[in-house]
Order: structure tokens, then sequence, then C-alpha cells
């Protein structure tokens, strides 16, 4: 992948990925906090909140866009440091970050339609 293509995945992963983040753990503390509902102006509910956190398009929406985010972001690292001359390392650490993020779908991709 290219550097700049690369980048250009980071930059227009960043903002959904922090909005679902975001959306992820509000969820998950009206689930567990009185006060976080209170907090909220009423807009969190128990059961609102159990909604959107166990919803499968918002986990599934958030694993696939942390897995883009981090293997485009590792290809910008990687190609900087294949600039500086070290050809091995930038390969070892696309390849292991490769590895991870295809482990961490397998796990989601399992723990949404696994049984």
């Amino acid at each position: 992948m290219k550097a700049k293509t690369a980048m250009a995945i980071v930059e227009w992963t960043s903002l959904p990925l922090l909005l679902l983040a975001g959306l992820l753990v509000i969820s998950g503390y009206g689930l567990t906090s009185e006060s976080a509902r209170n907090a909220s102006l009423g807009l969190l509910t128990f059961s609102r909140s159990q909604s959107i956190h166990l919803s499968r398009l918002v986990k599934l929406g958030f694993v696939s866009l942390l897995l883009v985010h981090t293997y485009a972001g590792t290809e910008v690292l990687a190609k900087k440091v294949e600039k500086t001359g070290h050809q091995r390392l930038a390969a070892l650490m696309e390849y292991s970050v490769l590895a991870f993020l295809i482990y961490v779908g397998w796990i989601a991709v399992n723990g949404e339609f696994g049984g």
C-alpha cells in the first residue's frame, strides 16, 4: 500500500472510529452507572444504553474501523522506518501487526456469529 493511500485511510477512519468508541464507552457507563444516566439529561436510559452497547452493527463497525485504521497506520509507520534503512524491521512490524489484526478480527467475528 502506498504511504499516501495509507495516510488517507487513517485520516478518513479517525472521526468515525472516535465517534463509535465514544458511543460504546458512554453506553457502557449508561449500563452500569445511575450517575452517567443522570448526567446525560435523560438521553441515556438503561434500555437505550443496552441496545446501543449490544448492537452488532456498532460493535462490528467499531472493530472493522479499528482494524483498517490500525493496519493503515502501521503501513505509514513502516514506510518511515523503511526510509531509515531498516527494511527488515519494517517488514517485521507489518507482518506482526497484520497477524495480530487477523486474530482480533477472527475473535470478533467468532464472538458475534459463532456458537
